[in-house]
């Protein structure tokens, strides 16, 4: 009986579920938190953290306002050392693409040797620098810590203009250079007009340069007679002096109609058996013309229709000036 007792004690202790206290661990006696308990307090933690979120952001003006102030003073501190700091001074001064511009005077037309290197007027420098009748552009930069770096870029003979019995070289916007004109296979532009006063540093047109080279290439119409010049005056613009006469072309609009009319007005003097004295093609489709040995004057008229040439006898001196060469 005694030992059923106790086997049936054994299976009720089996049975009996396990209570909320472990076993102690040392002297410390560990207990598991209660579910309810840990949900409260998870939700509990993320309410805290949804709450400083939705928080605004508070600026602590105090402490900005003196962190201001602490850099502008630092700023300003820094910006008085460096304008101050003879270390910032301009003691080197470079010139490059000076070749025949001198470099000593680009040097002191620039004038800002001993200037600080923030403080020197680089654009009023270059100014003074391109007044130069040789220099076409120029740049100038700071070489830090205190120089600067000065790079001109200089005219170019392009053309040639002769006037008051020089013969001067224009670069290709019509600036006369200093010094003569370089020797090369194209045309002069002779200036038969008093104005412009052609000197260095001047400016002419070059539209006539442009127009003259062209017609340099291209040459007379004809084989004869043969271009001998080129001339220009302010009244009448480019004028191609021939070996019979002088063809007025003026400006260069309708420059390949006006040689048309050229080549067509030499086609009827030859076959007339006479020079073309003169012709003025600035008038479109009427040309003033002159046809004649010195002794007459042919109109040539041309509309859409028909030309018609006609000579009217003259005393010879009134025709004398037409010629600017003898006749052949």
């Amino acid at each position: 009986m005694n030992n059923m007792h106790l086997s049936d004690e054994r299976s009720n202790d089996q049975h009996q579920p396990p209570t909320e206290q472990s076993p102690p661990v040392g002297d410390v006696v560990v207990r598991p938190v209660p579910p309810g308990r840990r949900r409260a307090f998870i939700t509990r933690l993320a309410s805290a953290s949804a709450a400083r979120a939705r928080a605004p952001f508070r600026i602590r003006w105090p402490l900005l306002v003196f962190a201001s102030l602490v850099l502008a003073i630092a700023a300003l501190g820094a910006a008085l050392a460096i304008l101050n700091s003879p270390l910032l001074d301009i003691s080197r001064v470079e010139v490059e693409g000076a070749s025949v511009v001198s470099a000593a005077s680009v040097k002191q037309l620039a004038g800002v040797k001993g200037q600080h290197v923030l403080l020197a007027d680089l654009d009023a420098a270059r100014q003074r620098i391109r007044a130069l009748p040789m220099v076409k552009d120029v740049e100038i930069s700071r070489d830090w810590p205190n120089g600067i770096k000065i790079v001109i870029v200089e005219r170019a003979p392009w053309g040639r203009w002769r006037a008051n019995n020089t013969v001067w070289a224009i670069d290709s916007d019509g600036i006369v250079l200093e010094g003569p004109a370089p020797s090369y296979d194209g045309p002069i532009v002779t200036q038969i007009s008093a104005l412009p006063a052609i000197a260095a540093g001047a400016q002419v047109d070059t539209t006539a340069l442009r127009m003259a080279d062209e017609l340099h290439q291209r040459g007379a119409p004809l084989p004869l007679p043969a271009i001998l010049a080129f001339e220009w005056s302010l009244v009448d613009g480019l004028v191609v002096v021939t070996e019979h006469g002088r063809i007025v072309f003026g400006g260069a609009d309708g420059l390949d109609f006006k040689y048309t009319v050229w080549e067509l007005l030499e086609a009827e003097a030859q076959r007339r058996g006479q020079p073309l004295l003169f012709a003025d093609l600035r008038f479109g489709l009427r040309p003033r013309v002159e046809i004649g040995i010195n002794l007459g004057r042919g109109v040539l008229n041309r509309d859409s229709s028909a030309a018609a040439v006609t000579t009217t006898p003259e005393p010879p001196n009134l025709l004398a000036s037409s010629a600017t060469a003898p006749t052949q």
